[in-house]
């Protein structure tokens, strides 16, 4: 038997969140498995959080996610008695009044017992007690209501008191090597409790540098971001690397951008588009932008063998998907049929929108104008777009087909 678990769940907590360069996760959700089909009501409430997605645990164990079958783990937890899933059910929206009213034990009491193993110091319990603070759940657990305060000044005063005593325990859970201990100590210095306690954002940055001091790849992600906001994207990028070489999927994409636009790093776009690939196959939410960053790699043969017909996918899936049109590429594809059936009318739907100095936007504008293709013809609008695209072959020979009339006309020649 494990000192606060059982030895399956003890050794599910080390894969699952306390030492996340073991790459070990899935071993640990398997773990877990097996202990909820041998009846352990803390391994219900812990699979349930595996199950709930990212915002639980890390994304780079790539845990399938079942919000309804972690509920129904949710519930059983509580109903067999677990300390930890009574707490956790406050955080994911189970509990409820029947629930709150089936369970074999107060929040008082599963407060307690948890609070026992936090002060002996278990790493996740001592997250689920500074959480308890940091989410406010404390008035419930305790059984405070408006009525228990003589005045609004009273109120404030419990709230501030109980609100700031999140921070101890979430460094507490974080020096014990808890990962997720942090996630929510940064957000209490970035944003403060309106009202209550100001933010103070400088410690955040302290909480970000402390976890990847310790090597743990989603904090050195963090810090990397914080890093390449103060523009020392040198440092930033060695973080991206080493986070992405121990498999945090959100650093992927920067690593790939910062290779890219030679960001701290030399340029490869060899390596920048290796990077958005890894991005794409990972268990991350946020792929538009990977996706458009490696579809104009293939568009123009950067770092990939050019393929149209991959860069209109990636493209096209991004813009589907709620990302930022790449208006050229896309009002290019369309115009020259690159990857797509070709399609003026919609190429003009995007090219028309290009707002800044875009050469090959203006060349194929002038064109389409020129020649009425996918909008009706106008020379001069279109001559006027060829003269703005600047000087190379494609626009000159286009050029060479329109003259202007004594009377100032543009006419085809």
């Amino acid at each position: 038997m494990g000192r606060f678990f059982s030895d399956p769940v003890e050794r599910a907590l080390k894969y699952i969140y306390y030492d996340l360069r073991a790459g070990r996760g899935q071993e640990g959700f398997q773990l877990l498995q097996q202990a909820v089909a041998d009846g352990d009501a803390d391994a219900c409430c812990l699979l349930a959080r595996c199950l709930y997605g990212p915002e639980y645990t890390w994304p780079g164990h790539n845990f399938p996610q079942d919000e309804r079958a972690g509920d129904e783990l949710m519930r059983r937890s509580v109903l067999e008695g677990s300390a930890i899933g009574a707490l956790l059910s406050l955080r994911c929206g189970v509990m409820d009044r029947q629930l709150a009213q089936a369970m074999p034990m107060t929040l008082q009491e599963a407060f307690d017992t948890v609070l026992d193993k936090a002060e002996h110091g278990e790493p996740l319990c001592q997250m689920i007690v500074g959480n308890a603070y940091y989410w406010g759940d404390f008035p419930e657990i305790q059984g405070k209501t408006r009525e228990d305060f003589d005045s609004d000044d009273a109120v404030r005063s419990y709230l501030r008191e109980n609100y700031a005593k999140c921070e101890d325990w979430l460094w507490k859970s974080m020096r014990s090597g808890n990962s997720g201990g942090g996630v929510n100590l940064a957000n209490f210095y970035r944003e403060g409790k309106p009202g209550l306690i100001p933010p103070r954002p400088e410690r955040a940055v302290e909480v970000y540098r402390y976890g990847a001091e310790q090597g743990d790849p989603a904090y050195l992600f963090y810090y990397a971001n914080e890093l390449y906001d103060q523009g020392k994207k040198g440092e930033a990028f060695d973080l991206y690397r080493n986070a992405a070489e121990l498999g945090e999927p959100r650093a992927f994409f920067w690593a790939g951008y910062s290779y890219e636009l030679g960001d701290g790093v030399p340029k490869d776009n060899a390596q920048a588009a290796q990077y958005y690939q890894q991005a794409l196959s990972a268990p991350i939410q946020a792929k538009v932008n990977p996706a458009n960053r490696l579809g104009m790699c293939y568009y123009d043969n950067r770092g990939v063998e050019r393929d149209y017909a991959k860069a209109f996918q990636l493209l096209k899936w991004a813009e589907d998907h709620g990302g930022p049109a790449m208006l050229y590429y896309l009002g290019a594809c369309y115009a020259n049929g690159q990857g797509t059936q070709q399609d003026y009318a919609k190429a003009f739907t995007y090219l028309d929108q290009v707002n800044w100095d875009c050469p090959q936007a203006f060349y194929l504008l002038g064109k389409m104008y020129c020649n009425g293709l996918g909008v009706p013809e106008d020379i001069a609008k279109g001559v006027e777009y060829l003269q703005r695209a600047g000087d190379y072959v494609e626009v000159k020979e286009e050029l060479s087909h329109y003259k202007k009339t004594f009377f100032g006309k543009w006419v085809r020649r």
